[in-house]
């Protein structure tokens, strides 16, 4: 029992919050200003047949640094040798577009476009 008791707080670390969609679809039905107040001014904004769409845009960039690849072997006149081959890294762009169509003042729908909308 006791050691149960000591795993609660590693657990408890594993533990995630709501998804990106979860909380943003939470704002159906919301007013426009409430949306702002909390998202802040959006990155894109247009009106289409009198719905305001409000697109807020999340990035971020990683660079993957390839391992470097070495071998070793009795070649050359003096024996012995060592080489290395580094492999080129890779960069990987994360994106989610949100986009909210306000029509009347409040949110009446909600979509997602990107790589890391989850």
């Amino acid at each position: 029992m006791r050691r149960a008791f000591l795993l609660l707080p590693l657990l408890a670390g594993c533990a995630t919050g709501p998804s990106l969609q979860t909380r943003m679809i939470a704002y159906m039905g919301a007013p426009e200003d409430k949306l702002v107040q909390s998202l802040g001014v959006p990155d894109k904004q247009i009106t289409v047949n009198g719905t305001d769409y409000l697109a807020y845009v999340r990035q971020q960039t990683q660079v993957v640094s390839s391992p470097v690849l070495g071998f070793g072997g009795p070649w050359g006149p003096y024996g012995g040798g060592f080489g290395a081959v580094a492999l080129p890294s890779t960069v990987q762009v994360w994106s989610c577009e949100t986009t909210f169509a306000v029509k009347g003042g409040h949110v009446v729908n909600v979509s997602f476009k990107g790589n890391d909308c989850s």
